[in-house]
């Protein structure tokens, strides 16, 4: 996995889904995948889902600036036909999560150490919840509140699972869910094989 650089702001917007109602869920978020990539979302966004403990799905934005997160949501102001669909994919959530958090995070560069953020090839995520100031190994984005985020990219799950052992109880492993989100051309190019289920791969094999 080569090295990228990390976003300046990250949004993190969690979805913890209610018990029992993961496979309603699924089917929603599969519709959604297609909708983006059928009607052409304005930004790549990645999906993650836990692997432990309560079910929870997080949805990564990175951007460069504020600038660009402004820019995003212009574009996305532009297209009603993307916007009214998406708005249908809210309706049909209802009753399937919990209140949704919506956090915009910023890069901590000096908190950060190693292998700080790599998306293009990485299938798993280990996330530390940290309100501490001390140096962390990864990438560090710190919310509004204080709250840290600490991010370290893994390319297998024995790989994760034994860091996060490692890094105690506020950490918990990611899975990236090729089946959601808006896969990057980049992160395509870079694991084929894996975001095959994505229609987004679908769209850039055709003519």
């Amino acid at each position: 996995m080569a090295q990228e650089r990390p976003p300046t702001i990250l949004q993190i917007y969690r979805d913890t889904v209610k018990p029992g109602r993961e496979a309603a869920f699924k089917a929603v978020e599969e519709d959604a995948a297609r909708i983006c990539a059928e009607l052409r979302f304005p930004h790549s966004h990645l999906a993650i889902e836990s692997l432990s403990g309560p079910t929870e799905v997080w949805w990564l934005n990175a951007f460069e600036s504020e600038e660009d997160r402004q820019r995003v949501a212009d574009d996305y102001g532009k297209n009603p036909a993307l916007k009214e669909a998406l708005e249908g994919i809210t309706r049909r959530k209802e009753g399937l999560t919990e209140a949704p958090v919506n956090v915009y995070a910023t890069y901590r560069a000096e908190l950060s150490r190693g292998a700080s953020w790599k998306v293009a090839g990485a299938r798993f995520f280990v996330v530390t919840i940290s309100a501490g100031d001390s140096r962390m190994e990864g990438a560090v984005f710190e919310a509004p509140d204080g709250t840290r985020f600490v991010f370290r990219p893994f390319a297998t799950r024995p790989q994760a699972d034994a860091v996060a052992a490692a890094a105690g109880r506020d950490t918990r492993v990611f899975a990236v869910r090729p089946c959601w989100g808006m896969p990057a051309p980049e992160w395509i190019a870079a694991d084929p094989v894996f975001w095959k289920p994505n229609p987004m791969a679908r769209v850039r094999e055709e003519p």
